[in-house]
């Protein structure tokens, strides 16, 4: 419980002081006011609580903070991996996800800033344009992978090429594994067209949706969500969720019960880009359950990475051809 109470009170430092340190940088940042996205001028000190918050963990995890070294005693002690990790493994993925983009837009507003106080010009580079928003979106994943990779690493190394259940399964699969991953990803985008064309989505509601924009701009920005929907998230997604998490939950529960845990917790994480069209929570669903599956049923998650950027390029080209 000490130990506890040494992290929560780090913690609620961190917390305090990122909060205050945004109020008062607030006439600063300027970031993002002409898009409703990144306008987190007026959530200065929100901003800075999560940025605090990422650092905490980044120095709680590497035991720098005083109090969080351990003993050597302590040190020799079997390493835990269970729910309890799981629950860090998901706060600490989405609060640096978070913490990278935000950390990113502050950075790129500071050089403009000093670049324009140095040079004596209006900025010279716009900072709510498609271009910084998608080159924010990928510092986020980066930081994002980062976390996961060390945390995963830390806790679940001598699981990490176990096929069983309770590993991380970072292991080579049955052929026919990619098979079925290919036949899943599939039988999974005729239901995303099925649902488009009896229940199609409102246009007018998805321009609402903070990454809209994003899917429209020309040049490098397009090519840069590309790379980061069908090369980036789905290879680091499948390590978390169906890696990590999944062990994680294995250790205590059935591979059923870790299997649904895993998948309400991935749904639950992606809710933001189905609230304008609730039916996309169907595919969503079915693509994080063949995955779960599949990651018990061939022993590996890669044929869960196949089937996760078969379904993400399909997915593009289903909302393409649905206008």
């Amino acid at each position: 419980m000490s130990r506890l109470r040494e992290a929560a009170t780090w913690l609620a430092i961190f917390l305090a002081t990122g909060f205050i340190g945004g109020e008062l940088a607030r006439p600063w940042l300027v970031v993002g006011l002409h898009n409703p996205f990144w306008a987190i001028w007026p959530y200065a000190g929100e901003a800075g609580a999560i940025l605090a918050s990422g650092l905490f963990l980044a120095l709680a995890g590497f035991r720098v903070l005083p109090g969080s070294r351990k003993s050597s005693a302590q040190a020799r002690k079997v390493i835990k991996f269970g729910p309890l990790q799981a629950v860090w493994l998901v706060t600490g993925f989405l609060l640096m996800q978070l913490a990278g983009l935000l950390g990113f837009l502050l950075l790129l507003n500071a050089i403009r800033f000093l670049a324009a106080v140095i040079t004596h010009q209006p900025p010279l580079f716009d900072v709510s344009g498609p271009g910084a928003d998608i080159s924010a979106a990928l510092a986020g994943a980066f930081t994002a992978a980062l976390w996961s990779f060390w945390y995963i690493g830390r806790r679940g190394q001598a699981r990490l090429r176990d096929a069983r259940p309770s590993g991380i399964a970072w292991c080579r699969s049955r052929p026919q594994g990619y098979g079925v991953a290919a036949l899943a990803a599939f039988l999974i985008i005729l239901v995303v067209l099925t649902l488009f064309h009896f229940l199609p989505p409102d246009a007018a509601r998805l321009d609402k949706l903070p990454d809209a924009k994003l899917y429209e701009a020309p040049g490098w920005p397009a090519v840069g969500i590309l790379l980061l929907v069908v090369c980036i998230a789905p290879p680091l997604e499948e390590f978390v969720f169906r890696g990590g998490v999944f062990a994680a939950l294995a250790t205590r529960f059935s591979p059923l019960l870790a299997g649904i845990g895993t998948t309400l917790v991935f749904v639950a994480v992606h809710a933001p880009e189905k609230i304008y069209y609730p039916p996309g929570f169907i595919d969503v669903g079915l693509m994080a359950a063949a995955s779960a599956w599949m990651r018990v049923r061939f022993g590996s998650i890669r044929p869960g990475i196949l089937l996760h950027i078969l379904y993400n390029a399909g997915l593009l080209v289903a909302v393409g051809l649905a206008g």
